[in-house]
């Protein structure tokens, strides 16, 4: 529904906010937050829709403040308004562990990772992390707001090798309109228009920039556009080049296919995305 969406503010359109111009640990949960959150780390009630209860109520334990948190040994700052990934993170040691697991596993100093909607880094810091500076991680998101904190978070983590675009993946390079959801401020959503304020782009151009030609694993979750944005990469692209492994949440018929014709097989899923291995 129409109503569900609204336009970006010029400051969201940047990227800014005030909670990202103080430094590294500036924001230390307090001794209640502290205990409030070895609760729900500890318990069920960190899931579902008491997540968005709990962190709203140990935000507002600090005053409203930004929380600085850690993750996989990665440095998360966590603003608490309305993004279910900084819920998890806050409130879950184990969130999204299986995903995570699958996409570390064979990963290698130096390989390549590619993060297609990226939102604040749950998957780009750790993986990142592992590939250490000599690797390379490309992260993709069309929300100003959440690649501006992901590049916060990557420099609090000192982490390097990690090229962040601020765009709109589709079949074909263009503009579009930037909506986001009202309830979240995690979702966007793209409506391609040759005059549009935005830029999209394809992920064989991204991929080419970078000068890739092999990339270990790839994560995708952009809303339903999977097909999109995976279908011509795959049909344009080297063999050699494909990742090895894919964590994605909706596979349409079009991904159904071109993994088929690739030699992808299903090996496993979590609550949300399914994982996808390519075969020697």
């Amino acid at each position: 529904m129409t109503d569900q969406w609204r336009d970006l503010t010029e400051l969201e359109l940047m990227g800014s906010a005030a909670e990202f111009d103080h430094g590294e640990a500036a924001y230390p949960p307090n001794l209640s937050q502290r205990i409030l959150i070895a609760i729900a780390r500890n318990s069920l009630l960190s899931r579902g829709n008491m997540r968005k209860i709990l962190t709203r109520l140990i935000i507002r334990l600090g005053g409203g403040k930004p929380l600085d948190i850690e993750f996989r040994g990665c440095k998360f700052r966590i603003s608490g308004r309305g993004n279910l990934v900084e819920y998890g993170l806050l409130l879950r040691d184990d969130y999204n562990q299986p995903d995570l697991d699958f996409l570390l596993e064979g990963l290698k100093q130096g390989d390549t990772f590619v993060d297609i909607g990226c939102n604040i880094g749950l998957y780009t810091l750790p993986l990142a992390r592992r590939v250490g500076p000599k690797g390379k991680t490309i992260c993709i998101d069309a929300n100003p707001n959440m690649t501006a904190r992901l590049k916060w978070n990557a420099q609090a983590s000192g982490l390097k090798g990690i090229s962040v675009y601020t765009t709109g993946v589709s079949d074909i390079s263009g503009r579009a309109n930037l909506k986001m959801r009202k309830n979240d401020l995690a979702i966007v959503r793209l409506e391609e228009s040759a005059d549009g304020h935005f830029p999209v782009r394809t992920l064989q151009s991204i991929i080419e920039q970078e000068n890739l030609t092999k990339i270990h694993a790839l994560k995708i979750d952009v809303e339903g556009h999977e097909d999109k944005i995976l279908v011509p990469f795959f049909e344009t692209s080297a063999a050699e080049i494909l990742p090895k492994r894919i964590v994605i949440e909706s596979v349409q018929a079009g991904c159904q296919r071109v993994f088929k014709q690739n030699g992808y097989i299903l090996v496993g899923h979590s609550k949300n995305n399914q994982f996808y291995l390519k075969s020697d």
